[in-house]
């Protein structure tokens, strides 16, 4: 039987990403098709894999952001070796490097009670919406291609919403092949933005941040009418009530629960304009 002392632990490389991405997959996250070159761009050293005979068994993601805030993702074991102690590995190295750092993670509502014993505090729920597409694209002189907008400014919203400013993962989030990035305008400035990306099934609003409701439907609605054959999802904090009154204006279906998860002193996040998040892997 393999055990934990048989694994060894490497950085993955760009490549690897791409086990990380089929294995979430398979396990019915619906991650992006394309998301493995942005979330290696975010932090190229915080992508973790365990082999026992050269051949992958568990991988983790820590990635670390400049504010001293990390985020755990990618916790997964292959099913035929589980139960057998190798994710502890791929865990401790995690949690080795963002020591110095207050952690975040998304975790099923299960395993809520498992990740508080080892000193994880609930911030808030995360609930995965599902919805149809299409619809009539209105014209609106304020809505526009979220590359039209200098990209400084972009980030500069960006990081109001976010730990840290993250700026060459915004630079592939945003421009990938088949993405659609709006952004919406008052009074000339950026007072939102949503970005919209092909998934395993369907498509993934994320992020979508906004300064008042008026602009998150305004925005939710341009990103879905794009949104192919759909499904269209969306992962949004139940702590934003104008972000839950916005699945219910738009008839979304609620299919997955995931529990937001602080160690050390919670982040300051402005929730009232998170609609959706951007990943449950990167926070």
């Amino acid at each position: 039987m393999m055990t934990q002392e048989q694994a060894t632990i490497r950085r993955m490389d760009q490549e690897d990403l791409g086990i990380a991405i089929s294995w979430a997959g398979q396990e019915g996250w619906n991650p992006g098709i394309h998301d493995g070159t942005c979330f290696y761009a975010c932090d190229p050293e915080g992508f973790w894999i365990a082999e026992v005979d050269g051949e992958p068994v568990a991988i983790l993601s820590s990635v670390r952001y400049a504010t001293r805030v990390g985020f755990l993702g990618f916790y997964l074991v292959r099913p035929d070796c589980r139960g057998m102690g190798v994710g502890r590995v791929v865990w401790r190295q995690g949690m080795d490097t963002l020591q110095d750092c207050t952690i975040g993670l998304n975790t099923a509502t299960s395993c809520e009670a498992k990740y508080q014993k080892m000193g994880f505090q609930t911030a808030h729920h995360v609930i995965r919406y599902r919805g149809g597409a299409g619809g009539v694209l209105q014209a609106d002189p304020y809505l526009l291609p979220l590359t039209d907008i200098p990209f400084d400014r972009v980030v500069a919203f960006d990081t109001t919403f976010f730990f840290s400013n993250r700026e060459a993962f915004l630079a592939s989030w945003i421009t990938r092949p088949g993405v659609i990035a709006l952004g919406i305008l008052q009074d000339g400035h950026l007072a939102g933005y949503g970005v919209l990306r092909q998934a395993w099934d369907g498509f993934r609003i994320g992020p979508l941040f906004a300064l008042n409701p008026a602009h998150a439907h305004r925005l939710y609605t341009a990103l879905k009418a794009y949104g192919g054959e759909g499904p269209v999802y969306m992962d949004i904090p139940d702590a934003n009530p104008n972000a839950m009154e916005l699945a219910e204006a738009f008839g979304l279906e609620p299919v997955k629960k995931t529990v937001r998860m602080y160690s050390g002193d919670p982040p300051s996040l402005p929730l009232s304009g998170i609609y959706g998040l951007t990943s449950l892997e990167l926070g």
